[in-house]
This record gives structure tokens, C-alpha cells and sequence, in this order.
């Protein structure tokens, strides 16, 4: 079999993948909202913005481009979200599951507000937050730490974002709170 062979059904493996994938998520989210509230790019859209995007941030913890707080203060990181979607001129945002990594979801920034907490929930790790007219981007993820600062506590749940840049976490930094 050549390279160009195993190339191909590597793809078409993948592309099967995506597809099964997203055949389990639409039910979990039809369950917290309304079937027309959200949309899946195609997996084409998907790639090409995803390609556009920033980086993971090289040293997030050097560079200070996370924010943790324990699990019960959201109020902090519902701040933290209004300021990145007030940065988005559309009504739309899009959004990628880590567990559910075939692409992208666009969805109102509406529901987005209202169902982060579910939509965690679902994917049992993180999401991420795109502004489709931006490279940027910044991450929720629900985790048991140990919280940066605190060690002597242990782990705790908590949410952390991570910033893709120091420029937006400037923009959407909490006026509620710093971090813990």
C-alpha cells in the first residue's frame, strides 16, 4: 500500500470518527437546548478556522494566562465569559468540546451564557470560547487542582480559563475578583 493509500484511509478513519462523535453530542445537547439554537460547522469550516486560531499558550503558568477559582464562585467566571463574548460583534459564537473534538458548534452567545456550566458538564473536561472574527480564544476546564498559590490546601474542584494571549486576558480579566 502506498503512502497516498494510507494517507487516504487514515482520513476517511477520521472523518468516520468525527462523524460518530458528533452523532453522540447532538442528543446531550438537544437535552439543554433548543434543537435551532446551535449549528455544526462542517468539518471543513471546522479545520480552516481552527487552523487560524492562536496557539495553546507556550508556558500559560509563566505567563500568567490562567485564572483559577474554586467551583462554587461562578459568578467570576461568568464575568470572565460576558467580557470575552462582549468582545464578539455577532450574536454568535463558536464553541469546541475537547471529548467531542470533531470541530466547531456555533451557537448564541445567549445560550452560551445561560448553559456553560452544562455544556462542561457534558464534555466532562473543558470547552473552548472563539470569536469567529478572532484568532483568540479562551478556555474553561473543570478540574481537581491543587490551586497555584494555595498548595497547603490540596486538590480542589475548581474552573480554570486559560487566555490564548496576554491581550485578551487583559480585556476579559474578572472586575469581580482576582484570581484565587
Amino acid at each position: 500500500m502506498t503512502d497516498k493509500e494510507k494517507n487516504r484511509i487514515a482520513e476517511l478513519r477520521w472523518e468516520i470518527e468525527r462523524k460518530e462523535k458528533r452523532a453522540k453530542l447532538e442528543p446531550k445537547l438537544i437535552s439543554i437546548l433548543p434543537k435551532n439554537s446551535f449549528e455544526f460547522l462542517s468539518f471543513e469550516e471546522s479545520d480552516s478556522f481552527q487552523s487560524k486560531t492562536d496557539d495553546w499558550p507556550n508556558d500559560k503558568w509563566k505567563e500568567n494566562l490562567y485564572f483559577q477559582t474554586e467551583i462554587e464562585n461562578t459568578l467570576i467566571i461568568e464575568n470572565i465569559i460576558k467580557n470575552f463574548l462582549d468582545l464578539i460583534t455577532d450574536s454568535e459564537l463558536y464553541i469546541f468540546l475537547m471529548n467531542y473534538n470533531f470541530g466547531l458548534i456555533k451557537i448564541s452567545k445567549e445560550k452560551l451564557s445561560d448553559n456553560w456550566i452544562d455544556l462542561i458538564e457534558i464534555d466532562q473536561d473543558e470547552i473552548y470560547l472563539f470569536n469567529p472574527k478572532s484568532t483568540e480564544f479562551i478556555c474553561i476546564e473543570k478540574t481537581e487542582e491543587i490551586i497555584s498559590g494555595r498548595e497547603n490546601e490540596g486538590p480542589k474542584w475548581i474552573y480554570e480559563i486559560t487566555y490564548s494571549n496576554n491581550e485578551l486576558k487583559e480585556k476579559c480579566k474578572s472586575t469581580t475578583h482576582n484570581n484565587v
